[in-house]
């Protein structure tokens, strides 16, 4: 058990899945200025943060799959599912 009262497995998927909420929430806060900044820059932020939200959930998916073959317990509550398995994104991986 952590300080926090949760066991390590539930403050690492909890730490991953909140750099998803941020940066979900961060394009919502984006999406507030269009119309206030130039359309050029806004399109060219509003596409890095959709890339940054596709990069953290990958990133969050692929690395709780990896550690729950260690942890070998569910997602904790407020988790989402992973969109894949473990084997599809190790295979991603390889293409890149």
């Amino acid at each position: 058990m952590l300080k926090s009262g949760d066991s390590l497995w539930d403050e690492m998927a909890l730490r991953y899945q909140s750099g998803v909420d941020w940066v979900r929430s961060t394009r919502a806060t984006w999406a507030t200025l269009s119309g206030v900044i130039d359309p050029e820059r806004y399109e060219a932020i509003a596409k890095k943060l959709a890339i940054q939200e596709r990069d953290a959930v990958w990133w969050r998916d692929a690395c709780l799959l990896y550690f729950q073959t260690f942890a070998k317990q569910p997602l904790p509550k407020g988790i989402e599912p992973p969109a894949k398995t473990l084997s599809e994104y190790k295979e991603k991986a390889l293409d890149w």
